[in-house]
């Protein structure tokens, strides 16, 4: 018996939504009745108007009561977040919140990574200045996009790397790289 009557609820709640957006898809389409200015007279809408409006505030008042019934998740009793990271704090006292502070999030980088990083930079562009030296050498000092410097060959960039001076040669060469970032 109390399965019937939840249902029955349950259908009664649905009933009651429906009516109230079939009602208020009534007012939007007719709103130009509220404000009293002559005789009450219907838009001459076609009855799917009704059904769509009747349909998208449907939708919304769910939403509306799925979002009512969401709770805020509960937060831990005494527990204190940290203002810069967001994360909570196990120790409340001042020595927990220094031992905290004192953690780094990422690590620095060690000399051996920076030195490998700019070196890979450096063969990277020494590549780029390569293959922009080549191809205007070969099209009578044309000019190529960057698009086309994107795509290095890995041979280009081997070379690079086995000759560090490429790019200072390629700098006060004949032909000098027509990048702005590169100066004289």
């Amino acid at each position: 018996m109390s399965g019937y009557r939840t249902r029955e609820r349950r259908s009664a709640r649905e009933l009651a939504i429906v009516s109230l957006a079939g009602l208020a898809s009534f007012l939007f389409l007719n709103h130009e009745n509220l404000y009293l200015r002559g005789p009450f007279a219907l838009s001459n809408a076609p009855i799917e108007a009704y059904f769509l409006a009747t349909i998208v505030i449907y939708l919304f008042l769910r939403m509306l009561i799925i979002a009512a019934a969401m709770r805020p998740t509960r937060s831990h009793r005494g527990a204190i977040h940290c203002p810069e990271c967001g994360q909570r704090l196990d120790t409340l006292t001042a020595a927990g919140r220094d031992a905290h502070r004192r953690i780094e999030l990422t690590p620095k980088p060690s000399e051996r990574e920076i030195v490998s990083a700019v070196a890979l930079r450096k063969a990277v562009d020494a590549a780029h200045f390569s293959a922009r030296a080549s191809k205007a050498a070969s099209r009578d000092d044309v000019t190529t996009s960057a698009r086309d410097l994107e795509n290095v060959s890995s041979r280009d960039l081997v070379a690079a790397i086995d000759d560090p001076d490429l790019l200072e040669r390629l700098r006060h060469g004949p032909n000098p790289p027509r990048d702005p970032r590169v100066k004289r």
